[in-house]
């Protein structure tokens, strides 16, 4: 058993004194009085929903326009050149590497959307190294296994998406099984991934739904990230990328949309009055020139909303959840779109980067509440970004004026 007694304690929503929280074997078991004798104010973990992790290999890359202006297409190309160059020791370097960068940035779980399973022809060998990676790093992660069958809406794999394919479901599914029993107990976790509609195709994403329902796994999928595939869509089906899946599989809390960048406002609104979550990449999305997710109709909604990482250009919890509100700011020309009913921006915010992941990866962690589990970020209330702030505008100043440097510690399973 250990107790804690923050100076400061993130408690719904907001920042508490003399507080302590009670610890055995990883879960919090009592929160009660305490004398502020710890130093820092404790934050759920932040619960990075959205990772891949081997992009890390990426920064820097793709970033001269010799030619003029580029997009997200160009920078795949230079993805797909990584993914060509990396052996899986390699591949395990960069995944130690980006896990360790997420730790001192406050991240106590990773959703890893890991979809670069080969290292030589059909032998999965890269998805042991993510697991081994993330326990060498010591950080929880929930390994979100990849289908990836299809180039493009009806097109073959070519080149680097070689080392991503499933072949079939059945062997997949295999693959899925038998990661999910190596795997550590609360540590690591498995759950499934359509890449997306143009690399899987919807009778089998409508089978990886009842799947993994069945296996009470989280299931993600990229979404509506560019205008080219919403038309490529409308080209094959006849509907964009959500309404395709909002018409064919059953969506619930436990399925998560990742980006939505051009996602229209009434497929968003079936989606989210099914319980389909949406995780952001703000600092991706701004990198990639993908767009902006209008999530003013999301907050008005009621709608649960993630961050992630995604390419790792930039790992910081509190970059993303600042430009999460920054730009709709400039999108919009209003301040304060991202915040809860109260009109609580900060708790918005740090919700999207704890509590919200938690439930997108089907995990009981991101609040510090008896059950759950003990991951915290602390934070050093001597840094001088901090300076002035008080308990009651201490979140909005982390989510306004503080970065990675501000971290003092990340805690997990209490240790």
């Amino acid at each position: 058993m250990t107790v804690f007694n923050p100076e400061l304690v993130w408690i719904d929503g907001e920042f508490h004194s003399k507080k302590s929280v009670t610890v055995e074997n990883g879960i919090i078991t009592i929160i009660g009085e305490g004398d502020s004798s710890d130093k820092g104010a404790f934050l759920p973990g932040f619960v990075n929903a959205h990772s891949h992790a081997f992009q890390r290999g990426l920064r820097g890359r793709g970033e001269l326009f010799s030619s003029g202006g580029d997009s997200f297409w160009g920078w795949r190309e230079e993805m797909y050149s990584l993914v060509n160059e990396l052996s899986i020791d390699q591949f395990r370097i960069l995944c130690v590497q980006c896990f360790t960068e997420m730790r001192q940035a406050g991240i106590t779980t990773v959703g890893e959307f890991h979809y670069f399973h080969h290292d030589t022809k059909n032998d999965f060998a890269m998805d042991m190294a993510v697991l081994e990676a993330a326990g060498e790093v010591g950080i929880r992660i929930v390994l979100l296994h990849a289908n990836y069958s299809h180039g493009g809406f009806g097109k073959k794999l070519s080149g680097g998406q070689k080392r991503f394919d499933t072949k079939c479901l059945q062997s997949w599914w295999k693959q899925v099984d038998f990661l999910a029993e190596q795997v550590h107990g609360e540590m690591q976790r498995v759950g499934t991934v359509a890449h997306s509609v143009r690399a899987v195709d919807i009778k089998t994403i409508k089978e990886i739904a009842v799947g993994s329902m069945h296996r009470g796994m989280p299931m993600h999928i990229h979404l509506e990230e560019q205008r080219q595939e919403i038309e490529s869509c409308i080209e094959t089906h006849g509907v964009t990328p959500m309404a395709l899946l909002n018409d064919s599989m059953e969506v619930s809390p436990m399925v998560t949309a990742v980006h939505c960048t051009h996602t229209a406002a009434a497929d968003m609104e079936q989606w989210l009055s099914s319980g389909g979550n949406v995780c952001i990449c703000p600092l991706t999305e701004a990198n990639l020139a993908d767009g902006i997710c209008d999530m003013h109709r999301i907050v008005k909604q009621g709608g649960c909303v993630s961050l992630g990482s995604d390419s790792n250009a930039r790992i910081s919890m509190l970059e993303e959840l600042r430009w999460m509100e920054y730009a709709q700011r400039l999108h919009r020309e209003e301040r304060g779109v991202c915040v809860d009913s109260t009109g609580s921006m900060a708790r918005y915010l740090i919700d999207a980067a704890t509590k919200n992941g938690a439930r997108c990866l089907g995990i009981p962690a991101g609040d510090i509440a008896v059950g759950k589990l003990a991951d915290f970020t602390i934070i050093d209330l001597e840094h001088p970004q901090l300076s002035g702030a008080t308990p009651g505008t201490l979140g909005a100043a982390l989510c306004c004026g503080a970065d990675n440097s501000v971290i003092q510690q990340t805690i997990i399973e209490g240790l």
